[in-house]
């Protein structure tokens, strides 16, 4: 076997470790959207709690978020694909024998979201020391497809799990078949995860890391050995520092918008959001499927055009889009609270497709770009501790919502939620206006780039 073969199957190999990683990461938020409207059915929790359950993945990615950067450093990039895929499979039965144990169900959910706050610093950042720089999106783009399909995958096992027991809402199902209904949503996600942790096992080491580990004062990624950058005197500088002070403030406003828009909350929610529009029974089930299936899709396309149209076209069309899509879902809810509108298949027809509009612009921006911005932003010497840091803003802003979803609504209503997501989009396309384009450029090019402060 020739060398361009071996580099082919090794590059291959690294996309299907990715994508599994994006499963990971996709299940990990998606599945508890089916799972939800079961708990809150058992009449076991108050809101706040139930809130609290759902938020308790962010708080895990939180919490993960604080350490990531130094794990990343002293262990390896390798080390921690493994280590967060192990995670994940000590979660899930927590979770799923603890419905009745509020603590014990908790902590659960904050392992299964450090197992996800983990892999969301650790695969961009592997991929990027990885993959050549001309396929560098693509790579990322893999990730980011799998994390929709994760998504997809999470809701059509809810459709599945809700035909075979029942809808939550559907008042013949006992309590027997809820907490049943409620563990079937879990369970089933050890598979695909076992896969990744095998997988994980034959990763090749990121080449940068050990570059660094070992000492040498070149770049090595496998992108980059043509174009060395010298680390030698800068290992221990500060992102602080004038030359990084503004990708790193970039980078952290990018992934705290994507929050602030509330992208974390629909995917908890979808079903219990469709409900609220009109929908009833498993109607709501099928179109969370749908809006999650329409992710998945446009970003195969956003993936064929981030390394032609380049990084911050696709940012500026999304979160414009986005933001009109969020206003209104938010014009339909106001309709119903306000003005005595009646909550019907119509007004849930009207809200699918809004969520299909705000989805579609969503996937082919911010969905697919911002971890490859985010780790692209980040130069060497800071891009652990920076994308851990600014992983850390993501997680808190998302946590926070997430936590006090219902209680928010509950006082103000969905569309009081809606509109203010709404104005963060607004936010979150001025913001990307200050981005500079990294689209084709090498590692060592991107050093030199911050190098001059060019912004």
């Amino acid at each position: 076997m020739n060398s361009n073969e071996c580099d082919n199957r090794r590059i291959w190999f690294l996309l299907v470790v990715a994508g599994l990683g994006g499963l990971l990461y996709g299940v990990d938020f998606g599945v508890i959207a089916a799972a939800e409207p079961y708990m809150k059915a058992l009449g076991v929790y108050s809101d706040a709690q139930i809130s609290h359950v759902v938020g308790a993945v962010l708080l895990g990615g939180l919490l993960s978020s604080v350490t990531s950067g130094w794990l990343c450093d002293f262990f390896g990039r390798k080390r921690m694909i493994v280590a967060s895929s192990a995670m994940f499979l000590v979660a899930i039965p927590i979770v799923c024998l603890s419905l009745d144990t509020f603590p014990v169900l908790f902590a659960g959910r904050v392992l299964q979201g450090m197992s996800a706050g983990y892999m969301a610093v650790v695969m961009p950042m592997y991929l990027t020391e990885t993959l050549p720089a001309d396929i560098r999106g693509r790579g990322t783009g893999v990730f980011q497809f799998c994390l929709g399909l994760g998504l997809v995958v999470a809701a059509t096992a809810g459709c599945l799990v809700a035909t075979w027991y029942g809808a939550a809402d559907n008042k013949s199902l006992d309590t027997a078949g809820m907490s049943a209904a409620w563990s079937a949503n879990f369970w089933w996600t050890m598979v695909p995860v076992a896969v990744l942790f095998l997988g994980s096992l034959r990763l090749p080491e990121s080449p940068v890391w050990l570059s660094r580990k070992t000492g040498d004062a070149s770049d090595s990624s496998a992108s980059d050995t043509s174009s060395p950058v010298s680390f030698s005197d800068n290992i221990g500088e500060s992102l602080f520092q004038r030359r990084y002070v503004i990708p790193f403030l970039l980078a952290v406003l990018v992934l705290t918008f994507n929050k602030t828009t509330g992208m974390s909350s629909f995917t908890s929610y979808l079903v219990t959001i469709l409900h609220s529009a009109g929908f009833e029974g498993i109607f709501a089930n099928w179109g969370q499927l749908a809006v999650k299936l329409t992710n998945m899709l446009v970003t195969i396309a956003a993936a064929a055009l981030v390394d032609k149209k380049g990084r911050t076209w696709l940012l500026k069309v999304g979160t414009g889009g986005m933001t009109v899509g969020l206003a209104a879902i938010g014009s339909v809810f106001l309709a119903i609270e306000r003005f005595g509108v009646e909550a019907n298949n119509f007004t849930g027809l009207l809200t699918m497709f809004a969520f299909f509009f705000m989805q579609v612009f969503y996937a082919l921006g911010p969905g697919l770009c911002v971890w490859l911005v985010l780790s692209e932003l980040m130069p060497l010497r800071i891009r652990a501790n920076g994308m851990a840091i600014a992983l850390f803003m993501n997680q808190l802003v998302a946590w926070g919502l997430a936590s006090w979803f219902r209680p928010w609504v509950a006082a103000w209503g969905w569309s009081s939620m809606f509109f203010f997501f709404a104005v963060n989009g607004v936010l979150y396309f001025i913001t990307v206006l200050f981005i500079p384009e990294t689209k084709g450029k090498t590692l060592a090019e991107l050093e030199r780039l911050f190098d001059k402060c060019s912004y």
